[in-house]
């Protein structure tokens, strides 16, 4: 009897799909397993430059600082676009090959990834002109949803499926209230811009609720490398939200400027009701949680890196890296979700955690 004919035989009855004799091997996995994890740890560094440190020392440090941090921060954009591109193209070929998925979801996830790449090209961190950023956010949702689909189908994948999920409606949700927003502007609709707002409030709620499933899941993964970690995160994400309140006033230190002047915008427009300080705290949170879960060694690459990048996504994908992040989240967690020995390992590290702390 095969490890496959046993999987088959134990699991759960909406499961034995995915652990058919056809099922593949951990052979793609494990070949990219080190470009996953160089591409978890170096798009949480572009992020942190790129939202943080870029941003923040401009009109607070002398012009050959901010020039270097510029530079700094497009090397680091530049390289992870090519992981992201490279990892796209490696998963395209690995979906062509299986036939565990439905073949709506393998469309959307190899098609839509396409597009998105595609559109993504020309740019880096820089929002996109309104027409293609919002073409380039609505392709990206797509796949976040096949994504989600096809992580719910595996217990291993099941919590990041619905992180990424989370992240679709919140970025669905943005664009509804810029696009209404927009509207507004144009025709000096007030109750309009209103209820732009309200959009606005959900992607920040939608947002809220796929960190919190993030949390859960860190805090699965053991006490020292989970929970540990998590902790000091949420510290980290409060403390920095505290000096970007700080940041404003004329006595602030150099380090509360810094923070003021890369978060204090970071609610986006249109603002969301009562929730812009907590817009904010979501933001640095992302960055502080993607850098805890990409430190995480224990769990197989995908599994890690698709937590990771969608978490550096946040569902804000009209910025062309971060919806090259959701993209490839998604293509492989998908691939993750079908790979039987990958979801056996994961659970019986699990098993052998919670034997640990007990």
């Amino acid at each position: 009897m095969t490890t496959a004919d046993v999987g088959r035989e134990n699991a759960p009855r909406g499961d034995r799909p995915l652990l058919s004799s056809n099922a593949p091997t951990m052979a793609p996995l494990a070949s990219a397993g080190w470009l996953l994890r160089t591409a978890s740890w170096v798009a949480v560094a572009a992020a942190m430059l790129g939202v943080i440190v870029a941003p923040g020392v401009r009109g607070n440090a002398g012009e050959s600082v901010v020039v270097t941090t510029d530079w700094v921060s497009r090397t680091v954009g530049c390289f992870l676009m090519g992981a992201l591109i490279a990892l796209f193209l490696e998963a395209t070929l690995e979906l062509l090959r299986t036939h565990e998925l439905p073949i709506a979801a393998r469309v959307a996830l190899i098609g839509g990834g396409g597009c998105v790449v595609v559109l993504s090209s020309s740019a880096l961190g820089d929002r996109m002109p309104p027409p293609y950023a919002v073409l380039v956010a609505g392709t990206a949702t797509i796949v976040a949803l096949a994504g989600a689909y096809c992580g719910a189908r595996a217990p291993h994948t099941r919590a990041i499926g619905g992180v990424l999920l989370a992240f679709a409606f919140a970025a669905l949700a943005r664009l509804a209230a810029w696009e209404l927003a927009t509207r507004a502007g144009e025709t000096a609709n007030i109750p309009l811009f209103s209820t732009s707002r309200g959009f606005a409030t959900a992607g920040v709620l939608f947002e809220a609720a796929g960190q919190l499933l993030a949390v859960f899941w860190l805090s699965s993964r053991g006490r020292w490398s989970g929970q540990l970690g998590l902790t000091l995160a949420l510290v980290a994400a409060y403390v920095l939200t505290w000096a970007v309140a700080q940041g404003m006033h004329s006595g602030a230190s150099l380090w509360e400027a810094v923070a003021h002047s890369a978060l204090a915008d970071a609610a986006g427009m249109p603002p969301p009701f009562r929730f812009e300080p907590f817009a904010t705290f979501l933001v640095a949170a992302s960055l502080f949680l993607a850098l805890v879960a990409a430190a995480q060694t224990r769990e197989v690459g995908a599994v890690v890196a698709a937590m990771t990048l969608a978490l550096v996504s946040r569902g804000a994908f009209d910025v062309p890296l971060r919806a090259l992040c959701v993209v490839a989240s998604a293509q492989w967690l998908a691939l993750a979700c079908v790979d039987g020995r990958s979801m056996w390992r994961t659970l019986l590290s699990e098993r052998a955690r919670k034997a640990a702390d007990e």
